[in-house]
């Protein structure tokens, strides 16, 4: 056994067999929810135009949580210690 910490697995070298792996259950379980999803589309063009707008809006809310993310990233990166400090200072003078 080797390991193979880029893909947090272990690499069979030679004798030994791979029993399980953790990923099949997951990548089972999307393929068949893909699968069924698939199948409601083909009869029923409301049912594809739901899925769509359904991943559409998923999509656009990742995006702006991620724009948010960068927004907060970038507004702490412009703030250096010493005000970091200085502010402290001043909300532990306005609270005596």
């Amino acid at each position: 056994m080797k390991t193979d910490p880029q893909n947090s697995d272990y690499i069979v070298e030679s004798v030994a067999t791979r029993n399980f792996g953790p990923w099949r259950a997951e990548d089972e379980e999307a393929e068949n929810q893909k699968l069924k999803r698939d199948a409601e589309e083909i009869g029923d063009p409301m049912k594809s135009l739901e899925n769509r707008t359904m991943d559409s809006k998923r999509e656009m809310d990742i995006l702006a949580a991620l724009d948010e993310m960068k927004s907060m990233k970038s507004r702490n990166a412009t703030v250096t210690v010493d005000e970091m400090l200085e502010a402290l200072r001043r909300t532990a003078e306005q609270k005596l």
